[in-house]
């Protein structure tokens, strides 16, 4: 670890770094999968999945990224605030009221579903003179947002009708790509997209952007790259899911072919020890006396808890990584603070540097690890991540191999 680093941040006592060698990496990684001649869009939402959305989408685009993706107007608008000028597209839900907001900036577009959201659309574009672009979502399965066909090209025909917006394309959302090895029901999806896009270009439609692929479908089906993809966990270093990664074993396997990308985790998550202290043998630890010494020990105190992102599911179960080791969580993860079990490392004191996220010589502890112990997923680790967690970009060294840390390959 960067001591030289560390002594510059002397003042945090807790704080994440976001790897821009990683984001590199895994754009660049991106790019070789869906080629030149399509959109690649980033998704950083969520502030960038717990990330930091300004400085995450700014390496994104300086790392090669085309387009922003976000849920909220409100995401949109602190982008062009940051001074980025890139496009934006809002897949999420934009009220009539919204739309006010979003027209007073250039190269916004918005996912579309309803007509009162159109016409609010068009009349805020007409005031301020840009165009909105919109992308109409088609219902394919997951009943989220979206409509059937049939719905969507009456929506189609209304936004031709109406001067300040106009269709760019169309778009869905996979249900279960992640959740499973068996993709018969994504191919379903797919099926109706394609046959969405033929019925919408049959009625006149110019379509300049058909999209539905998510990181998992980016990865893993060429076929539903088309003009763009909306690349999310996977720009940042992890895998959507064990079956994705299960899946691209054997797709390519089978093939015969390289393409297992090396993805690189961009997020580290740390915080200083601010107190060690003993505990004699028969000694509780913490709230609702749930941890007992069994022998004397040696605990250390770190200054973040379930505020902060570190979840309380994490209580007598996780552990930390201190001085390359394994420092076991000793009783309830507390608001503000948890304790560890650092009897076994040695030169632990106040400012020692804990990783609750990511590498220290030999170990780590992943996302997928945390997940696996929070009964989750990896999207939930890092996108709780408290705002009030400084994220500092950092340049790092890239990891060998994109094996996903599992549960099951924890000894």
């Amino acid at each position: 670890m960067d001591s030289e680093f560390y002594r510059s941040i002397a003042h945090e006592s807790s704080w994440c770094e976001v790897s821009k060698t990683a984001i590199r990496a895994n754009v660049e990684i991106l790019r070789r999968r869906v080629g030149e001649g399509v959109i690649l869009g980033i998704v950083v939402k969520s502030d960038a999945y717990g990330h930091g959305l300004i400085p995450c989408a700014q390496e994104f685009l300086k790392a090669g990224a085309d387009w922003l993706i976000v849920n909220f107007a409100y995401e949109a608008i602190r982008l062009r605030q940051a001074g980025i000028e890139a496009p934006i597209y809002v897949c999420g839900n934009v009220s009539a009221a919204q739309v006010a907001m979003l027209a007073e900036y250039d190269g916004i577009r918005i996912a579309l579903y309803d007509a009162d959201v159109a016409r609010a659309a068009a009349e805020a574009a007409q005031r301020t003179g840009h165009v909105i672009p919109v992308h109409i979502l088609i219902e394919t399965g997951t009943h989220r947002q979206g409509l059937v066909t049939e719905e969507a090209l009456q929506l189609a025909k209304l936004v031709s009708q109406l001067d300040g917006i106009s269709l760019e394309g169309i778009a869905t959302h996979y249900a279960d790509i992640e959740d499973t090895t068996d993709h018969r029901f994504a191919h379903q999806q797919l099926t109706r997209l394609q046959e969405a896009e033929q019925a919408f270009r049959q009625a006149g439609f110019d379509l300049p952007i058909v999209q539905s692929a998510n990181s998992a479908a980016t990865i893993l089906w060429n076929q539903t790259h088309a003009a763009m993809v909306r690349v999310g966990i996977a720009a940042y270093g992890l895998w959507p899911s064990k079956e994705t990664y299960a899946k691209v074993l054997q797709t390519f396997a089978d093939r015969g072919e390289g393409f297992i990308p090396n993805l690189q985790p961009v997020l580290s998550w740390r915080a200083r020890v601010v107190q060690v202290k003993a505990v004699p043998a028969g000694g509780y630890v913490g709230y609702g006396r749930t941890f007992r010494a069994a022998y004397p020990m040696k605990i250390a105190v770190l200054p973040l808890g379930y505020h902060e992102g570190y979840d309380r599911r994490l209580s007598n179960l996780g552990y930390v990584i201190i001085n390359g080791m394994r420092a076991p969580v000793c009783g309830r993860i507390c608001m503000n603070m948890f304790m560890v079990d650092v009897t076994h490392i040695p030169n632990v004191q106040v400012g020692t540097v804990a990783t609750l996220l990511g590498s220290d010589g030999e170990e780590r502890v992943s996302a997928e690890q945390l997940a696996s112990w929070m009964g989750t997923i990896n999207y939930e680790v890092v996108a709780r991540i408290h705002p009030s967690q400084p994220r500092y970009l950092v340049e790092t060294e890239l990891a060998p191999d994109s094996q996903p840390l599992l549960a099951s390959s924890i000894s």
